[in-house]
């Protein structure tokens, strides 16, 4: 699956918003905010920096299967990807993440499981976010194929 592309480069800048979380620009112009949980004493007014973590192993997987898809040339018709994290309180050092479990729901077309199956298998080995975290963190990915 290699693609012809040297070292590539992103950067992400936060900004203190003057309560109790922060706005996050792109390199490429896209924003979004952050906040720190209720349980911390944060208002809670947008995701957390554990969601987006998680969300970014999701959206890796995701975006892996979509372009292992298209070379496959499979007819993708549904893709859900839950992704659940654990953090442990670590004693006076503070907390850790120590679990990650990524599930896919696939749905591809009628006769393409075998195809669609390999796809996530392959997308579990390719997803360069979830590769750099499996030697840190105890990460699980799976997946159910079903075709409709």
């Amino acid at each position: 699956m290699g693609v012809a592309h040297g070292a590539l480069e992103f950067s992400s800048v936060v900004a203190w918003d003057g309560e109790t979380g922060g706005l996050v620009r792109t390199g490429s112009g896209k924003e979004f905010r952050v906040d720190m949980p209720v349980d911390f004493g944060g208002k809670g007014r947008y995701a957390c920096p554990d969601e987006v973590f998680l969300a970014s192993v999701g959206g890796c997987l995701l975006t892996t299967f979509l372009f292992i898809r298209r070379k496959m040339h499979i007819h993708l018709k549904s893709l859900r990807i839950t992704v659940r994290g654990t953090v442990e309180p670590l004693g006076p050092e503070g907390f850790r993440v120590t679990k990650i479990r990524a599930h896919m729901d696939v749905v591809v077309g009628e006769g393409e499981g075998t195809l669609g199956d390999r796809c996530a298998e392959l997308t579990r080995d390719y997803c360069h976010i979830s590769r750099t975290l499996e030697d840190a963190i105890k990460l699980e990915v799976s997946w159910t194929v079903e075709e409709r």
